[in-house]
């Protein structure tokens, strides 16, 4: 146990006078009263674990002390210093002793380091406990042992490798590390000096940084290795063994920079993180590294396919994203974590830019098995930005959309393909759900969606699968909206046949659609109300065997509503306030949605809950009261969007229920195949 320079003081002061008031203590000394009393219990302390009796204190004459202490025996417990640190990194230092000390510790060790009470380090302790709990680790106290740390070394390999990236980065880290490894600079400018020449022989430069967090992580391996703490075998770093890393690890734990003997296990540790580290610089050629290639070729690609955009120069791209992405790909495939200080600010900065570049990893994905960590993803959109700034393009200037299909992932692909293909210009970000779009977080101008939404943005209703014709009139309304002009009508084909007469076409195809992209005059602009007048949907597009269902009965009106309308919630198109704002509604104004009898259709505003134009219906075997004199079998919910796109259905289902016969012939009906039939027979009706 070591005493502070403070406590020194002190004891020798006592030491020379047979005792001593506070105030002259605090003469001798220099101390403030409550300074000598936290030097008095760290002390006493010391005494007591070296067999002396405690300081002793008397009304009268003041301090004594009962034993003599040898001046020698003292001053040999000195430490060189005490450190003042803020509670956190007061943990990362306890943390750091508690992992790596090979001598036992005790309460006063971590009061000569810090300089505070026993009781402040107590509640620091206590607090650490917790979190290393956390991580299934588990501190203890003998006093045999001291204070150690228990549990998994292959998870406090974790902590290690996580306390040395946060104490680098603290801004006391030269005080922290001077704490730790005050008397160890030998051994780390010995390792630094190998990390150098493993550099140059695999023709590497490491960023600063990581050069320094490998020459502190070979030394506190180095340490644990010591300490009997051995890693336990993983299988899945044999494949290392074959690289050229692996070889040059070995070498160096052969060298005096190395003070244990490393296990195989422990230099494939090093190895993978050796892989694992950030570099400025890699001279190793990407065509002899097939995989990283490969990966590269398709990340780049999907890249391009998303943005709509084409990156110039991309062999030297590859090149430069290759230094970066070899240690990126070793650390996603082996799980290493990996601080980026910069995601936040690119997150923000760069939405856009950063959600395609994270999407454009897909391909790495599908390899680790896992999605590529936010902090991964930022570092890939800075080089992405950096390039496109490089030649030119920019992602700010070009119109944000979101397509809405809830038609299933094969359909929704084959939608934002062809969009993607029909508006280079613009920017498509997601294909969504209409319950994902409804939490999107994204700002966009434009939705393309299949059904209709309540949006602030420009929308466009589409079907999902677009024919000629729909690519004409869509492309009309599009450039009619975004630049006021429409494409002229002309006749490609004939085109391509006068140009053929006097010019070789030597991609007749290509050709053909550069001339659809590009052929564009002004013309007379559509009247606005005709763009608004996009598809409505038909009766038989709103209810569908899965907004359909059949029921004996519910307890009242209120349970009647809630079941009608759950498909709707399931789908995502209502939120459940919508379904309380029809009760609240019928509640406020009276059974006024019943409008025929034994036929109810319940709604509310389209801003108390609704993302899309929407319809379900609920049959009842017995009827279920809106009023006394009201009995209802038949609840259909409608869920509008606006003042108008739901009136063709609505005409469709009008005429439908108008016939007491057809409503006879559901209500005894014993499946959905009647109800089915009718809403496609009224479907067909020219009612809009």
């Amino acid at each position: 146990m070591l005493l502070d320079e403070r406590s020194v003081n002190l004891l020798q002061a006592l030491q020379q006078s047979s005792n001593l008031k506070m105030n002259q203590l605090q003469s001798q000394t220099g101390l403030t009263r409550r300074q000598i009393q936290y030097s008095i219990g760290k002390a006493n302390d010391w005494l007591q674990y070296h067999n002396y009796q405690p300081i002793g204190y008397d009304r009268q004459v003041g301090y004594y002390l009962s034993d003599k202490i040898q001046d020698e025996e003292l001053q040999g417990k000195l430490t060189k210093r005490t450190y003042v640190f803020s509670e956190t990194d007061r943990e990362k230092v306890f943390y750091l002793m508690l992992l790596l000390s090979r001598e036992p510790l005790s309460v006063y060790h971590f009061q000569s380091i810090t300089g505070l009470s026993r009781n402040t380090v107590l509640k620091d302790l206590q607090r650490l406990k917790k979190h290393a709990q956390s991580l299934q680790l588990h501190i203890h106290y003998s006093k045999q042992d001291g204070y150690v740390i228990k549990g998994d070394s292959n998870k406090k390999r974790y902590v290690i490798e996580q306390l040395i990236h946060d104490v680098l980065h603290s801004t006391n880290s030269h005080l922290i590390m001077e704490c730790i490894w005050g008397d160890q600079r030998e051994q780390i400018n010995a390792l630094r000096v190998q990390l150098e020449q493993i550099e140059r022989a695999l023709g590497i430069t490491f960023t600063d940084e990581r050069l320094q967090e490998l020459t502190y992580l070979f030394l506190c391996t180095d340490q644990l290795i010591g300490k009997g703490e051995s890693l336990h075998s993983t299988l899945s770093w044999e494949p290392l063994i074959s690289t050229e890393e692996f070889n040059i690890i070995e070498q160096m734990t052969q060298t005096d920079a190395i003070h244990s003997v490393w296990s195989q296990t422990e230099q494939l540790y090093a190895t993978l993180h050796l892989l694992s580290m950030n570099r400025t610089k890699d001279v190793s050629p990407l065509e002899e590294d097939t995989v990283i290639q490969d990966f590269l070729s398709e990340i780049v690609e999907e890249f391009e396919r998303l943005a709509c955009l084409h990156l110039y120069d991309k062999e030297q791209f590859y090149k430069q994203l290759y230094v970066h992405f070899k240690p990126a790909y070793y650390r996603m495939k082996y799980q290493i974590s990996l601080t980026n200080p910069m995601t936040e600010r690119v997150q923000k900065v760069y939405p856009e830019l950063y959600h395609l570049t994270k999407k454009s990893l897909g391909p790495l994905e599908k390899v680790i098995g896992y999605p590529v960590p936010e902090d991964e993803a930022a570092y890939f959109t800075i080089h992405f930005g950096g390039w496109l700034r490089k030649q030119g393009t920019t992602l700010d200037d070009r119109k944000r959309a979101i397509v809405v299909c809830p038609n299933g992932i094969g359909i929704s692909n084959i939608l934002i393909y062809t969009l993607r293909e029909l508006f280079p210009d613009i920017l498509f970000l997601d294909v969504l759900s209409v319950r994902d779009a409804a939490s999107y977080n994204l700002s966009y101008d434009l939705v393309f969606s299949t059904v209709h939404l309540r949006t602030d943005a420009t929308l466009f209703v589409v079907p999902p699968i677009l024919e000629i014709q729909d690519k004409h009139t869509l492309r009309q309304q599009v450039m009619q909206e975004l630049y006021g002009y429409t494409v002229q009508n002309v006749d490609v084909t004939a085109l391509l046949k006068v140009i053929s007469k006097y010019a070789t076409i030597h991609d007749r195809g290509e050709l053909e659609k550069a001339l659809q992209s590009t052929i564009y005059t002004h013309t007379e602009k559509i009247n606005k109300h005709s763009l608004k007048e996009a598809k409505k949907p038909v009766l038989e597009e709103l209810l569908t065997l899965q907004t359909i269902q059949l029921q004996s009965r519910v307890s009242d009106w209120k349970e009647g509503i809630k079941v009608a309308a759950e498909p709707l919630v399931q789908l995502g198109t209502i939120e459940e306030g919508y379904v309380e704002a029809m009760i609240n509604s019928i509640e406020a104004n009276g059974p006024y949605v019943v409008i025929t009898p034994g036929v109810a259709i319940p709604h509310a505003r389209p801003e108390q809950g609704v993302r899309s134009l929407s319809m379900s219906l609920l049959r009842l075997d017995e009827p279920v009261n809106f009023a006394p004199d009201k009995p209802v079998r038949l609840i259909i919910v409608l869920a509008a969007v606006d003042s108008d796109s739901h009136l063709r259905a609505l005409i469709q289902l009008t005429q439908l229920l108008s016939e007491p016969s057809n409503i006879d012939d559901i209500l005894q009906s014993l499946d959905k195949s009647v109800l089915l039939d009718y809403v496609h027979k009224y479907s067909k009706e020219e009612t809009a």
